[in-house]
């Protein structure tokens, strides 16, 4: 018969088993959605450094390379916000591993494409999947570290990663491409992403579903065409000329879409962006100055 003290023991034991499994499943979270987040940021500035390597092997010109750079960030800026709608709906979980697969597999693609246009289109999809990465890494942190503070110090590492990553995307791109050529800069990605998607699926919990949360896919469309228009204008502006029709017609379509999307945004039940979040005076200073950095980078 055991004793007492090992009765006391044995209770002792379980539970300091279950915190310590918790606290590893906490970390190995952290640990993907920083891995998330840092691939996002690392491909926005690590072409950068591979855009004459790329254009020599593809025969881009100047516009075509913009558009290498702009297809991913249009449609990373585009689709984020109903990305995260979408992992409110479905779960963050899930919808976060769909988007860590469309990336890895979009990376894959780009590393491969034999024309200039393909890897174009590639980089969209990529942008694609970058949008859902970010919201729903986020999503699944708040639902890991349920207290203000534990949440506090992991939201702080999956962003000081994730901007060493913005960082260190010109320096690494410079050296993938003297090692291995432009492909490499985009197959480190497939590593990353596998073992980001291992570490998902064994460690994150799902969040709880909102089956009536409703995807303002007008709002979505509007944003979509709105962001299309500017970065086509802005590119082919530099090509053809500011006096060119298409490039006027194109100012003219993102402003007209602009005031559609605002219009949809507040008549929308659930709209992908709330207006009323400009109210908050710091919110519209971050907006403003994130808008100006990125217009300007």
């Amino acid at each position: 018969m055991p004793s007492t003290m090992d009765h006391r023991l044995g209770h002792g034991v379980v539970p300091f088993a279950r915190q310590t499994a918790s606290t590893h499943a906490k970390s190995f979270t952290l640990a993907a959605m920083s891995l998330g987040f840092c691939v996002v940021q690392f491909d926005v500035t690590v072409v950068n450094t591979a855009l004459s390597s790329i254009g020599q092997s593809l025969q881009g010109g100047v516009s075509e390379l913009q558009w290498v750079v702009s297809s991913y960030t249009a449609t990373f800026a585009a689709f984020i916000l109903t990305a995260g709608a979408l992992g409110d709906r479905l779960g963050a979980k899930r919808v976060f591993m769909t988007g860590f697969a469309i990336f890895t597999a979009a990376s894959v693609a780009c590393a491969l494409a034999p024309t200039i246009v393909l890897l174009i289109a590639a980089r969209a999809v990529q942008g694609i999947g970058a949008a859902i990465l970010v919201p729903n890494s986020l999503a699944l942190l708040n639902h890991a570290y349920p207290g203000q503070k534990d949440r506090g110090r992991a939201v702080g590492i999956w962003a000081g990663g994730a901007s060493v990553a913005l960082t260190a995307g010109p320096v690494a791109g410079g050296g993938l491409v003297a090692l291995v050529g432009w492909p490499g800069i985009f197959l480190v990605n497939v590593p990353i992403g596998l073992l980001g998607l291992w570490l998902t699926w064994r460690h994150a919990g799902e969040t709880a579903r909102a089956p009536t949360r409703e995807l303002d896919l007008p709002g979505q469309a509007a944003a979509i065409c709105a962001l299309g228009c500017l970065a086509g204008a802005i590119i082919e502006g530099g090509a053809f000329g500011w006096n060119n029709l298409l490039v006027i017609a194109g100012c003219m379509a993102f402003a007209t879409l602009a005031v559609l999307f605002v219009v949809r945004e507040r008549r929308a039940r659930q709209p992908m962006l709330p207006l009323a979040l400009f109210k908050n005076r710091l919110f519209s200073i971050t907006s403003a100055i994130g808008l100006l950095v990125n217009v300007a980078f």
